[in-house]
C-alpha cells in the first residue's frame, strides 16, 4: 500500500502518517498464526528457520511412494503454482512425522472446492513468508474435515512446518483450528491411516511421531486433535 504525497498541510500529514500505522498493525495481526499459543488468526504461520544452500551436493533419500493407500489427491489439482526447488533443501533420510492444524478460522467444511481453496490460501501465504524465500506450502499432506489426504509439499524436499526439526520430518496438516472446534470421525480414521502407512513406508516408531507443541511452544494441533493424538499413539498407532 502506497499513500500518495498531499500539498493541503499538516492535518493531512497526520493522517498520513495514521493510516500508515493503521495498515502496518493490520498487517502484523493479520499473519499471527500456527507458531505461536495464540489462535485467533486468520492466516497460519509456521516456523521456519532452514536457509536454502544451492551448493550443497545432492542427497541420496528414499524415493516417496506416488500415491498413499489413502488415496490422496494429487498437489495438481488444488495448487495454483509449482514449488520453487532453489529455495528448498532436499528431505534428508525420514525419521520423523509431526501433525500440525492450519491455526485458522474454524472449519467444517466437507467440500472438496472450500479445502481445495483452503490449502491454495495456506501456500500462498507461506510464499510471502520472510520476503519470499521459500519453496513452497510447508507441509507434506493435509487433511480435511471430510477425511480426505491431500498431497502438498513433495516429500523429496524438506518441509517447513518445526523449528530446526524440518529434517528428515514429515509434516501433516489438518485442515482446521482444534483450539476452536473438535476433530471429527472422518479426519481422524484418515489421520490413523496416513500415520500408520507412513510409519510402515518409512520404518518411523510411534515415539517418533509428534505434534508440533512437542516440538515447541505453541497450541499446534489444538486441544482436540492434541487429545486424540496422545490416545492414537497409546492404541491404534503403538
Amino acid at each position: 500500500m502506497q499513500i500518495e504525497p498531499h500539498n493541503h498541510g499538516k492535518k493531512d500529514l497526520q493522517m498520513s502518517v495514521s493510516s500508515r500505522r493503521l495498515f502496518l498493525l493490520s498487517s502484523a495481526l493479520f499473519i499471527a498464526g500456527c507458531g505461536t499459543k495464540k489462535v485467533t488468526s486468520t492466516l497460519p504461520s509456521p516456523i521456519w528457520d532452514y536457509k536454502p544452500t544451492l551448493e550443497e551436493a545432492p542427497v541420496v533419500v528414499p524415493a516417496p511412494p506416488t500415491k498413499l493407500n489413502v488415496g490422496a489427491i494429487g498437489r495438481s489439482s488444488w495448487a495454483k503454482g509449482n514449488p520453487i526447488p532453489r529455495n528448498m533443501n532436499r528431505m534428508l533420510p525420514i525419521r520423523y512425522v509431526t501433525v500440525h492444524h492450519d491455526g485458522m478460522t474454524a472449519f467444517k467444511s466437507t467440500s472438496r472446492g472450500a479445502a481445495s481453496s483452503r490449502l491454495e490460501t495456506i501456500r500462498k501465504s507461506h510464499l510471502r513468508r520472510d520476503g519470499g524465500r521459500w519453496g513452497d506450502i510447508g507441509y507434506h499432506f493435509a487433511i480435511d474435515p471430510a477425511g480426505r489426504v491431500w498431497e502438498a509439499r513433495p516429500l523429496s524436499w524438506q518441509g517447513a512446518h518445526v523449528r530446526a526439526k524440518n529434517e528428515g520430518n514429515i509434516g501433516v496438516v489438518m485442515l482446521g483450528n482444534y483450539e476452536l472446534q473438535a476433530v471429527n470421525r472422518a479426519q481422524l480414521a484418515s489421520l490413523n491411516q496416513t500415520l500408520s502407512e507412513l510409519m510402515k513406508i518409512y520404518n518411523v516408531p510411534v515415539s517418533r511421531v509428534k505434534t508440533h507443541q512437542e516440538w515447541a511452544a505453541t497450541a499446534c494441533p489444538g486441544e482436540s486433535l492434541q487429545r486424540a493424538m496422545t490416545q492414537m499413539r497409546r492404541t491404534s498407532l503403538a
